[in-house]
């Protein structure tokens, strides 16, 4: 997967990098990725390598407003534009650009249509580090920051060889010189305000992006790391990367909430399906744990016409209702209003239905993998060729699912946005529909 699909970078956003262990590849390789359709400006507010000024085609020198002048006709030349300060005196390197100077970059950039990426933080070659109090340096008007990490600091000794500011990394973790870092550690650091987390604008999405992920136990080491990471609400996901590959992208790890569709009234069956006894359960009972066992978070379920009984079967569960007046108005009304209650902090949503026995745990973990790899918009299982329920809806896709009327689901989204399949067996395909569905329900009991 790109970097630029994993991070969601849209056309005319200004993106910050923090931390240590990859950002100049990173701004690297999202330059590369993003200059294919889009102009490009890069810039730093703190400090660039000299070395580093073939990270864009063009390399423009401002020392202050009047200085950007030309960036315009750079722009209408070259894809991508490096813009720095004066080679600093001390050391090889260029001068970040001072504040008057990036606000009238980006306006100029806005103005273009380029995607902006600054480079905020410093971290003099090392894989982790804590900000000093002037760091990091991000503008207000950031609508996506980066914080970075790399994961070869997993089991090394806390000391100047990986870390930056090594003596603040001890202090915000309780830590003592020359301890083990481990994933907790990592997570811990990058989501505190001290730490990964200062300086981000309050309107900024937050996507951490643990980079030198090369290997399984680093995918395992990244997958706790995003779990904690995940506790948070200001950050939206974790990108396991190793930025220095032509396809960087592990996964993206972010929240999947499970929306469970319980309001009907169930007509052609004659009686409540989702209070089906099946195993000692109510068949929604089962979707709800279908859901929690899948790692779906939060977990909505949707009641209308048998709220109390449903409520009631449920009441040790850790789910959270939402109650939908116009269920007889159609499948859709209830989609709409689970959506509305998870959709603000999802990546994804799964909806899952109340009447499919054979759906658990391990199909919703495959259909949230699947996603984690490939951030495809519909991700759904399939059996002997027929597209089978519960479906995974990515993001990009609420907006779609919001405009569906009437008495369906997400089926008309299978013809405008791409999906991806999960092949599965065929007890997926049944659901109790009607009297006769009960029967062979109840021989599998």
């Amino acid at each position: 997967m790109r970097l630029a699909d994993a991070l969601r970078v849209d056309q005319k956003r200004v993106i910050a990098f923090t931390g240590a262990g990859g950002k100049s590849a990173a701004i690297d390789r999202l330059a590369r990725e993003l200059s294919v359709s889009s102009p490009v400006v890069v810039t730093t507010t703190t400090k660039f390598h000299l070395n580093q000024s073939s990270i864009a085609e063009a390399h423009l020198i401002a020392r202050n407003p009047r200085e950007l002048d030309r960036l315009s006709t750079l722009l209408g030349k070259h894809s991508s534009v490096l813009v720095t300060g004066e080679v600093a005196e001390t050391e090889s390197k260029w001068l970040g650009l001072n504040r008057s100077t990036i606000d009238a970059l980006h306006t100029i950039a806005k103005k273009a249509g380029a995607v902006l990426l600054i480079e905020a933080d410093g971290a003099r070659g090392r894989s982790l580090k804590a900000p000093a109090g002037h760091e990091p340096v991000i503008p207000p008007y950031v609508d996506l920051v980066v914080p970075v990490v790399g994961l070869d600091v997993i089991g090394a000794a806390l000391n100047g060889n990986l870390v930056h500011r090594p003596e603040i990394v001890a202090s915000l973790l309780g830590l003592t010189m020359g301890d083990r870092l481990r994933p907790e550690h990592v997570a811990s650091l990058m989501s505190d305000t001290s730490g990964g987390m200062k300086g981000v604008p309050q309107s900024a999405e937050v996507r951490v992006l643990l980079n030198k992920v090369e290997t399984p136990d680093r995918i395992a080491d990244g997958g706790i790391i995003a779990g904690r990471l995940l506790a948070s609400s200001r950050i939206s996901a974790a990108v396991l990367a190793c930025v220095a590959k032509p396809n960087p992208v592990q996964e993206v790890v972010g929240r999947v909430a499970g929306v469970v569709l319980a309001a009907g009234d169930s007509r052609r069956l004659g009686q409540p399906k989702q209070l089906v006894n099946w195993r000692g359960r109510p068949l929604v009972w089962h979707s709800v744990q279908a859901a929690l066992g899948g790692g779906l978070s939060p977990v909505v379920v949707v009641v209308g016409a048998e709220a109390k009984s449903v409520r009631r079967v449920l009441a040790e569960e850790p789910v959270i209702f939402v109650e939908n007046p116009e269920w007889a108005d159609g499948l859709s009304t209830s989609l709409n209003a689970g959506l509305a209650e998870v959709e603000e902090h999802a990546e994804a949503v799964v909806l899952l239905l109340s009447d499919m026995p054979f759906v658990d745990a391990a199909l919703v973990s495959a259909l949230v993998h699947e996603h984690r790899r490939t951030l495809s918009p519909i991700v759904a299982p399939r059996s002997g060729g027929r597209r089978a329920n519960p479906v995974l809806f990515d993001r990009v896709t609420f907006p779609a699912l919001h405009a569906v009327r009437g008495d369906r689901g997400g089926r008309e989204l299978f013809q405008i946005f791409p999906q991806v399949w999960v092949e599965w067996d065929e007890s997926i395909l049944f659901d109790l529909d009607s009297p006769e569905d009960l029967p062979r329900l109840m021989e599998q009991e």
